[in-house]
């Protein structure tokens, strides 16, 4: 099963520890440097991994659970030259020092005509009141963003049709 309801009945049985971005590390210059490529992001769970990627023509965000970190189907991770690595984001994102946070909704975009379990973008609120909000229709990959990058996307895509397909509470806050 793949799609955003991977992604729901994950969050519903799972909080979530961490967010995992993967990239190079350039030692090239005299401080290493890790440079991001955001082409899958990874949900740490409190049990295995939601993994979120940027599919078809880097319009869709496509979600499977995994047991574990692999970048061996990203032809720019697998084939990369530099050393691979994943960065932990989470307190970057949620900055709150918790050791694991409950998504209490989940908010699925997606173009009109578009399959059910098709999702264009995704936002997850969690408790504490932080929002993740991935969009794979970035150039780069899938831009992880907060509330107003959402609101933000919104205003920029409401006009090509883009609909709220779904509205999802998880958890009760």
């Amino acid at each position: 099963m793949s799609g955003w309801p991977t992604a729901e009945k994950a969050l519903r049985d799972h909080a979530v520890r961490d967010v995992l971005l993967p990239g190079f590390l350039d030692r090239d210059d005299d401080v290493p440097e890790f440079r991001p490529q955001p082409l899958v992001v990874w949900l740490r769970l409190d049990e295995g991994l939601l993994r979120f990627e940027s599919v078809g023509q880097f319009d869709r965000l496509d979600t499977t659970a995994v047991d574990g970190v692999d970048w061996s189907g990203i032809g720019l991770l697998a084939d990369a030259e530099d050393e691979v690595m994943v960065a932990s984001c989470g307190e970057q994102l949620f900055g709150d020092g918790r050791d694991e946070l409950r998504c209490t909704r989940l908010r699925v975009y997606r173009a009109p005509g578009a399959d059910d379990t098709v999702c264009t973008c995704l936002a997850l609120d969690f408790e504490g009141g932080h929002t993740l909000f991935l969009d794979p229709t970035w150039t780069f990959g899938i831009r992880i963003g907060n509330a107003s990058d959402e609101q933000r996307w919104l205003k920029l895509h409401d006009e090509a049709g883009t609909a709220l397909a779904a509205d999802v509470v998880l958890h009760e806050v």
